[in-house]
């Protein structure tokens, strides 16, 4: 059964959250972070500004947006909500930072179902949320894409053209390297990041579960494979400073497991809204498959 078209566009209540600096250096532990910035201080000089990863809002909008997944009105009853839920992957995030996030901040967010789309062997859900200040002044937009495998039409989505298509092109060879990292994914990663970022999906820390939802395995959370490819980009390309990352987006194209090991791959694309355009792509060392493909930062440098 596919979700309930009905709920495109719905809105949802404003929520608080109160940024604490305890929650700040448990995120950034959790995605392998020890940037100075994110705790306060360097081992020399105690009392320096904190300001949360750029990622770190993820960690009140997930009990939202788990309300509004989970909801039996979208997904057409209790039992069908529950199966979804078992069902559900991270396809694609995207993410802009107007400005750092504070322990002490009040941030105000609000959530939006944007769209609902057929993808044949499964239903992509579009959420977005909005975080501002005190002060009314956006703080963070955030893109969420949740697949749901399993309840789409099973018809492959319609191209834009018909008829015969031409013989695709030689990929362009791709610009010099800015920037190349590696990002050995600790054994214990899941269960540090779902406590440190409020996911507990039990895909992602329990082993019969998500092999009842057609993985090998416990998986990795989409969001930390992100983050840890964003601190990857803040620590190799940005010398080292989160607040000069102003955009990030994601499209997830295969299962992180525990235990890998991955490469981080940057390149310069030009400028974007002002800022420096990068593509990045993140690769498994092991068999070589793409598990980010068509990352785009941008950056003020």
């Amino acid at each position: 059964m596919g979700l309930n078209r009905d709920y495109i566009g719905k809105e949802f209540p404003p929520q608080e959250h109160v940024v604490k600096a305890e929650e700040v250096a448990a995120y950034a532990l959790a995605i392998g972070s020890r940037n100075a910035s994110f705790f306060g201080t360097n081992g020399f000089d105690s009392g320096l500004s904190v300001i949360a990863p750029p990622s770190y809002t993820v960690t009140y909008e997930l009990p939202l947006l788990e309300k509004v997944w989970s909801d039996p009105g979208l997904n057409g009853g209790e039992e069908q909500a529950k199966q979804n839920v078992l069902m559900l992957v991270h396809g694609d995030q995207n993410m802009k930072f107007y400005k750092p996030i504070k322990p002490g901040d009040k941030i105000t967010y609000t959530a939006k179902i944007d769209d609902i789309e057929d993808k044949g062997s499964g239903e992509l859900l579009k959420l977005s949320v909005l975080s501002k200040d005190e002060k009314g002044e956006k703080v963070t937009e955030s893109h969420w894409g949740l697949f749901i495998r399993g309840i789409g039409s099973g018809e492959k989505p319609k191209s834009a053209s018909s008829g015969s298509k031409p013989a695709p092109a030689a990929p362009p060879e791709p610009p010099p390297l800015a920037f190349r990292d590696v990002i050995r994914v600790p054994e214990d990663v899941t269960y540090k990041y779902a406590d440190a970022s409020n996911d507990h999906n039990p895909i992602h820390v329990n082993e019969k579960v998500a092999k009842e939802a057609g993985l090998k395995g416990i998986i990795v959370h989409g969001l930390c494979t992100m983050s840890m490819t964003m601190k990857s980009i803040i620590e190799s390309y940005l010398d080292a400073d989160p607040g000069k990352l102003k955009a990030l987006g994601v499209r997830f194209t295969a299962p992180v497991y525990p235990g890998d090991t991955l490469i981080v791959d940057g390149w310069e694309t030009g400028e974007k809204n002002g800022n420096s355009a990068i593509a990045f792509e993140v690769t498994r060392e092991s068999d070589g498959v793409k598990v980010i493909k068509g990352g785009t930062a941008e950056a003020a440098v």
